[in-house]
Protein backbone atom coordinates (compact mmCIF):
# COMPACT_ATOMS: atom_id res chain seq x y z
CA UNK A 1 0.00 0.00 0.00
CA UNK A 2 2.79 2.63 0.63
CA UNK A 3 4.48 1.46 -2.38
CA UNK A 4 1.45 2.07 -4.16
CA UNK A 5 0.64 5.72 -3.25
CA UNK A 6 4.46 6.33 -3.04
CA UNK A 7 4.21 5.68 -6.65
CA UNK A 8 0.98 7.29 -7.19
CA UNK A 9 2.56 10.64 -5.79
CA UNK A 10 5.47 10.48 -7.67
CA UNK A 11 3.60 9.83 -10.97
CA UNK A 12 1.34 12.95 -10.43
CA UNK A 13 4.01 14.92 -9.23
CA UNK A 14 5.89 14.10 -13.09
CA UNK A 15 2.89 14.88 -14.85
CA UNK A 16 2.75 18.14 -13.02
CA UNK A 17 6.22 18.92 -13.41
CA UNK A 18 5.80 17.67 -17.25
CA UNK A 19 2.76 19.89 -18.00
CA UNK A 20 4.38 22.84 -16.54
CA UNK A 21 7.51 22.09 -17.99
CA UNK A 22 5.61 21.81 -21.50
CA UNK A 23 4.37 25.32 -21.16
CA UNK A 24 7.95 26.78 -19.81
CA UNK A 25 9.18 26.74 -16.27
CA UNK A 26 9.32 30.81 -16.79
CA UNK A 27 6.10 31.70 -18.18
CA UNK A 28 3.98 29.66 -15.91
CA UNK A 29 6.56 30.81 -12.87
CA UNK A 30 5.79 34.47 -13.91
CA UNK A 31 2.26 33.75 -14.13
CA UNK A 32 1.73 32.88 -10.78
CA UNK A 33 3.86 35.19 -9.46
CA UNK A 34 1.98 37.74 -10.90
CA UNK A 35 -0.84 37.09 -8.01
CA UNK A 36 2.14 38.27 -5.31
CA UNK A 37 0.43 39.05 -2.12
CA UNK A 38 -3.19 38.41 -3.01
CA UNK A 39 -2.07 34.88 -2.53
CA UNK A 40 -2.85 35.96 1.34
CA UNK A 41 -6.15 36.76 0.66
CA UNK A 42 -6.96 34.43 -1.23
CA UNK A 43 -6.21 31.96 1.64
CA UNK A 44 -7.88 34.39 4.25
CA UNK A 45 -10.96 33.94 1.79
CA UNK A 46 -11.17 30.27 1.85
CA UNK A 47 -11.54 30.30 5.44
CA UNK A 48 -14.98 30.91 4.46
CA UNK A 49 -15.51 27.69 2.84
CA UNK A 50 -13.60 26.21 6.21
CA UNK A 51 -16.53 28.02 7.86
CA UNK A 52 -19.68 26.61 5.71
CA UNK A 53 -18.09 23.11 5.89
CA UNK A 54 -17.97 22.85 9.62
CA UNK A 55 -21.14 24.27 9.80
CA UNK A 56 -22.29 21.38 7.37
CA UNK A 57 -20.46 18.94 9.80
CA UNK A 58 -21.62 20.34 13.01
CA UNK A 59 -25.31 20.08 11.72
CA UNK A 60 -25.32 16.39 11.26
CA UNK A 61 -23.87 15.83 14.36
CA UNK A 62 -25.81 18.45 17.13
CA UNK A 63 -28.40 16.44 18.28
CA UNK A 64 -26.82 13.96 19.31
CA UNK A 65 -23.69 15.19 20.51
CA UNK A 66 -23.79 19.57 20.92
CA UNK A 67 -20.54 20.80 20.66
CA UNK A 68 -19.39 24.39 19.69
CA UNK A 69 -18.75 25.78 15.95
CA UNK A 70 -15.08 26.27 16.75
CA UNK A 71 -14.34 22.99 17.56
CA UNK A 72 -15.64 21.59 14.14
CA UNK A 73 -14.28 24.38 12.44
CA UNK A 74 -10.64 23.44 13.57
CA UNK A 75 -11.37 19.60 13.58
CA UNK A 76 -12.11 20.68 9.54
CA UNK A 77 -9.05 22.55 8.93
CA UNK A 78 -6.74 19.52 10.15
CA UNK A 79 -9.01 17.32 8.52
CA UNK A 80 -8.49 19.63 5.03
CA UNK A 81 -4.67 19.65 5.90
CA UNK A 82 -4.20 16.46 6.16
CA UNK A 83 -6.12 15.69 2.77
CA UNK A 84 -3.92 17.97 1.16
CA UNK A 85 -0.55 17.59 2.40
CA UNK A 86 -0.58 13.99 2.94
CA UNK A 87 -0.29 10.90 1.44
CA UNK A 88 -3.60 9.71 3.01
CA UNK A 89 -5.99 9.88 -0.18
CA UNK A 90 -9.10 11.41 0.63
CA UNK A 91 -10.21 9.93 3.59
CA UNK A 92 -6.81 9.82 6.10
CA UNK A 93 -8.12 13.81 6.72
CA UNK A 94 -11.40 12.37 7.78
CA UNK A 95 -10.35 9.88 10.48
CA UNK A 96 -8.06 12.31 11.84
CA UNK A 97 -11.18 14.73 11.91
CA UNK A 98 -13.10 12.34 13.40
CA UNK A 99 -10.78 11.26 16.31
CA UNK A 100 -10.19 14.63 17.28
CA UNK A 101 -14.03 15.37 18.41
CA UNK A 102 -13.31 11.90 19.50
CA UNK A 103 -11.20 12.59 21.84
CA UNK A 104 -12.77 15.83 23.02
CA UNK A 105 -15.87 14.24 24.53
CA UNK A 106 -18.24 12.73 21.65
CA UNK A 107 -17.10 9.24 21.62
CA UNK A 108 -15.52 6.80 18.45
CA UNK A 109 -18.74 5.84 17.48
CA UNK A 110 -20.33 9.69 17.23
CA UNK A 111 -17.55 10.97 16.22
CA UNK A 112 -16.69 8.37 13.00
CA UNK A 113 -20.59 8.13 12.08
CA UNK A 114 -20.23 12.10 11.88
CA UNK A 115 -17.37 11.71 9.69
CA UNK A 116 -19.04 8.98 7.34
CA UNK A 117 -22.38 11.11 7.41
CA UNK A 118 -20.87 14.52 6.74
CA UNK A 119 -18.42 12.93 3.70
CA UNK A 120 -20.94 11.20 1.97
CA UNK A 121 -23.17 14.48 2.20
CA UNK A 122 -20.19 16.25 0.97
CA UNK A 123 -19.56 14.70 -1.95
CA UNK A 124 -23.52 14.50 -2.95
CA UNK A 125 -23.12 18.18 -3.21
CA UNK A 126 -19.82 18.36 -5.51
CA UNK A 127 -22.02 16.12 -7.58
CA UNK A 128 -24.64 18.35 -7.72
CA UNK A 129 -22.38 21.34 -8.15
CA UNK A 130 -20.15 19.54 -10.96
CA UNK A 131 -24.01 18.84 -12.41
CA UNK A 132 -24.67 22.27 -12.32
CA UNK A 133 -21.62 23.03 -14.13
CA UNK A 134 -21.96 20.56 -16.94
CA UNK A 135 -25.33 22.39 -17.57
CA UNK A 136 -23.52 25.88 -17.58
CA UNK A 137 -21.11 24.58 -19.98
CA UNK A 138 -23.93 23.15 -22.21
CA UNK A 139 -25.79 26.51 -22.40
CA UNK A 140 -22.74 28.51 -22.71
CA UNK A 141 -22.13 26.28 -26.20
CA UNK A 142 -24.31 23.48 -26.66
CA UNK A 143 -22.05 21.80 -29.15
CA UNK A 144 -19.28 21.63 -26.67
CA UNK A 145 -18.52 17.82 -26.37
CA UNK A 146 -16.48 17.95 -23.49
CA UNK A 147 -19.59 19.06 -21.78
CA UNK A 148 -21.45 16.26 -23.34
CA UNK A 149 -18.50 13.63 -21.82
CA UNK A 150 -18.30 15.49 -18.35
CA UNK A 151 -21.88 14.69 -18.29
CA UNK A 152 -21.88 10.94 -19.42
CA UNK A 153 -18.71 10.54 -16.58
CA UNK A 154 -21.48 11.89 -13.77
CA UNK A 155 -24.30 10.02 -15.42
CA UNK A 156 -21.89 7.18 -14.48
CA UNK A 157 -21.25 8.04 -11.13
CA UNK A 158 -24.74 8.86 -10.00
CA UNK A 159 -25.51 4.52 -9.36
CA UNK A 160 -22.11 4.65 -7.51
CA UNK A 161 -22.90 6.98 -5.59
CA UNK A 162 -26.77 6.12 -4.49
CA UNK A 163 -25.31 2.49 -4.64
CA UNK A 164 -22.88 4.02 -1.22
CA UNK A 165 -26.26 5.52 0.46
CA UNK A 166 -27.90 2.42 0.54
CA UNK A 167 -24.98 0.17 1.11
CA UNK A 168 -24.62 2.18 4.79
CA UNK A 169 -28.34 1.57 5.39
CA UNK A 170 -27.72 -2.05 4.57
CA UNK A 171 -24.94 -2.64 7.22
CA UNK A 172 -21.83 -1.80 5.42
CA UNK A 173 -20.47 -0.47 8.39
CA UNK A 174 -20.46 -3.41 10.29
CA UNK A 175 -17.21 -4.26 8.29
CA UNK A 176 -16.05 -0.64 8.66
CA UNK A 177 -16.50 -1.36 12.79
CA UNK A 178 -14.47 -4.26 12.32
CA UNK A 179 -11.73 -2.68 10.56
CA UNK A 180 -11.18 0.53 12.68
CA UNK A 181 -10.88 -2.21 15.94
CA UNK A 182 -8.08 -3.35 13.86
CA UNK A 183 -6.78 0.02 12.98
CA UNK A 184 -6.69 0.57 17.01
CA UNK A 185 -4.29 -2.27 18.03
CA UNK A 186 -2.11 -0.98 14.65
CA UNK A 187 -1.98 2.58 14.80
CA UNK A 188 -3.34 3.92 17.90
CA UNK A 189 -1.85 7.75 16.85
CA UNK A 190 -4.86 7.45 13.98
CA UNK A 191 -6.99 5.28 15.40
CA UNK A 192 -10.99 6.39 16.82
CA UNK A 193 -10.97 4.20 19.50
CA UNK A 194 -13.84 1.23 20.19
CA UNK A 195 -16.12 2.13 17.41
CA UNK A 196 -18.74 -0.28 18.86
CA UNK A 197 -22.40 0.76 17.49
CA UNK A 198 -20.94 3.09 14.35
CA UNK A 199 -23.50 1.16 11.74
CA UNK A 200 -26.44 1.94 14.19
CA UNK A 201 -25.26 5.97 14.56
CA UNK A 202 -24.81 6.20 11.33
CA UNK A 203 -28.39 4.97 10.78
CA UNK A 204 -29.59 7.53 13.58
CA UNK A 205 -27.50 10.22 12.03
CA UNK A 206 -29.59 9.93 8.79
CA UNK A 207 -33.19 9.69 10.49
CA UNK A 208 -32.45 13.69 11.49
CA UNK A 209 -33.74 14.54 7.30
CA UNK A 210 -33.73 18.44 8.55
CA UNK A 211 -29.72 18.13 9.29
CA UNK A 212 -29.05 16.46 6.12
CA UNK A 213 -30.68 18.90 4.28
CA UNK A 214 -29.10 21.95 6.08
CA UNK A 215 -26.10 20.24 6.03
CA UNK A 216 -26.22 19.42 2.30
CA UNK A 217 -27.26 23.58 1.67
CA UNK A 218 -23.83 24.26 3.93
CA UNK A 219 -21.44 22.16 1.88
CA UNK A 220 -23.24 23.47 -1.46
CA UNK A 221 -22.43 26.64 -0.45
CA UNK A 222 -18.62 25.97 0.35
CA UNK A 223 -18.24 24.79 -3.11
CA UNK A 224 -19.78 28.33 -4.05
CA UNK A 225 -17.54 30.18 -2.47
CA UNK A 226 -15.13 28.28 -4.53
CA UNK A 227 -16.29 30.16 -7.66
CA UNK A 228 -15.25 32.99 -5.64
CA UNK A 229 -11.72 31.86 -4.90
CA UNK A 230 -11.29 31.05 -8.38
CA UNK A 231 -12.72 35.15 -9.49
CA UNK A 232 -10.24 35.99 -6.70
CA UNK A 233 -7.64 34.18 -8.27
CA UNK A 234 -7.88 35.18 -11.43
CA UNK A 235 -8.15 39.12 -10.41
CA UNK A 236 -5.07 39.12 -8.66
CA UNK A 237 -2.74 37.45 -11.12
CA UNK A 238 -4.19 40.88 -13.76
CA UNK A 239 -6.84 38.54 -15.66
CA UNK A 240 -10.68 39.05 -15.40
CA UNK A 241 -13.26 36.57 -16.08
CA UNK A 242 -16.75 36.54 -15.34
CA UNK A 243 -18.57 34.80 -12.44
CA UNK A 244 -20.38 32.32 -15.23
CA UNK A 245 -17.13 31.02 -16.17
CA UNK A 246 -15.57 31.41 -13.16
CA UNK A 247 -18.63 28.51 -12.39
CA UNK A 248 -18.07 26.52 -14.88
CA UNK A 249 -14.11 26.05 -14.10
CA UNK A 250 -14.10 25.88 -10.61
CA UNK A 251 -17.31 23.13 -11.07
CA UNK A 252 -15.81 21.03 -13.46
CA UNK A 253 -12.26 21.38 -11.97
CA UNK A 254 -13.01 20.11 -8.63
CA UNK A 255 -14.95 17.22 -10.40
CA UNK A 256 -11.69 16.27 -12.19
CA UNK A 257 -9.69 16.50 -9.00
CA UNK A 258 -11.96 14.07 -7.13
CA UNK A 259 -11.53 11.73 -9.38
CA UNK A 260 -7.82 11.81 -8.96
CA UNK A 261 -8.36 11.31 -5.28
CA UNK A 262 -6.20 7.74 -5.60
CA UNK A 263 -3.22 10.21 -5.82
CA UNK A 264 -2.06 12.30 -2.92
CA UNK A 265 -3.59 16.06 -3.31
CA UNK A 266 -4.15 15.12 -6.65
CA UNK A 267 -1.15 16.00 -8.24
CA UNK A 268 -1.40 16.50 -11.78
CA UNK A 269 -5.18 15.41 -11.93
CA UNK A 270 -6.01 18.85 -10.67
CA UNK A 271 -3.25 20.85 -13.24
CA UNK A 272 -4.81 18.92 -15.96
CA UNK A 273 -8.15 19.89 -14.90
CA UNK A 274 -7.38 23.64 -14.68
CA UNK A 275 -5.71 23.42 -17.82
CA UNK A 276 -8.53 21.82 -19.55
CA UNK A 277 -11.61 24.28 -18.11
CA UNK A 278 -9.34 27.27 -18.02
CA UNK A 279 -8.56 27.80 -21.74
CA UNK A 280 -11.75 27.38 -22.62
CA UNK A 281 -12.64 30.83 -21.69
CA UNK A 282 -9.84 32.54 -23.04
CA UNK A 283 -6.96 31.84 -20.52
CA UNK A 284 -3.68 31.06 -21.86
CA UNK A 285 -1.69 27.63 -20.69
CA UNK A 286 0.29 29.52 -18.75
CA UNK A 287 -2.20 31.15 -17.01
CA UNK A 288 -4.60 28.35 -16.00
CA UNK A 289 -1.22 26.19 -14.69
CA UNK A 290 -0.80 29.30 -12.65
CA UNK A 291 -4.18 29.45 -11.60
CA UNK A 292 -3.57 26.11 -10.24
CA UNK A 293 -0.15 26.54 -8.75
CA UNK A 294 -1.43 29.36 -6.53
CA UNK A 295 -4.57 26.89 -5.46
CA UNK A 296 -1.44 24.95 -4.23
CA UNK A 297 0.54 27.54 -2.40
CA UNK A 298 -2.89 28.13 -0.30
CA UNK A 299 -3.02 25.04 0.56
CA UNK A 300 0.06 25.23 2.34
CA UNK A 301 -0.46 28.22 3.56
CA UNK A 302 -3.50 27.26 5.65
CA UNK A 303 -2.59 23.53 5.57
CA UNK A 304 1.37 23.84 7.27
CA UNK A 305 0.00 25.50 9.71
CA UNK A 306 -3.00 23.02 10.16
CA UNK A 307 -0.45 20.23 10.85
CA UNK A 308 1.63 22.02 12.79
CA UNK A 309 -1.68 22.51 15.29
CA UNK A 310 -2.68 18.74 15.13
CA UNK A 311 0.62 17.97 15.68
CA UNK A 312 1.36 19.86 18.85
CA UNK A 313 -2.14 18.61 19.90
CA UNK A 314 -1.08 15.26 19.59
CA UNK A 315 2.11 15.51 21.32
CA UNK A 316 0.50 17.20 24.67
CA UNK A 317 -1.84 14.35 24.53
CA UNK A 318 1.17 11.65 24.82
CA UNK A 319 3.01 14.27 27.39
CA UNK A 320 -0.26 13.98 29.55
CA UNK A 321 -0.33 10.08 28.79
CA UNK A 322 3.32 9.81 30.03
CA UNK A 323 2.94 12.15 33.13
CA UNK A 324 -0.60 9.93 33.84
CA UNK A 325 -0.01 6.24 32.75
CA UNK A 326 -3.07 5.31 34.76
CA UNK A 327 -5.87 8.18 32.97
CA UNK A 328 -7.82 6.23 30.42
CA UNK A 329 -6.59 7.21 26.46
CA UNK A 330 -9.26 7.65 23.88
Amino acid sequence: MKIAVAFSALLGLAVATLLVGYYGFGTVGQAFLSAGWGMFVIAAYHVISLCFAAMGWRVIVQRVWPAPFLLYLWARWVRESVNGLMPVGQVGGDIVGARLLAIRGSGAAVAGAGAVVDKTVEVFSQFVFSLMGVALLLYVSAENSLGWSVAIGLLIFAPLLIGFIVAQRMGMFHLLERFLLKLENKSSWLSLGDVSGLHDTILELYRDRKAIVLSFLYHLMTWFVGIGEVWLTAYFMGFEIGLLEAAIIESLAQAVRSAGFVIPGSLGVQEGGYLLFGTMFGLSPEVALGLSLVRRVRQLLLGVPGLIVWQVSEGKRLVVAKRHPSAPRD
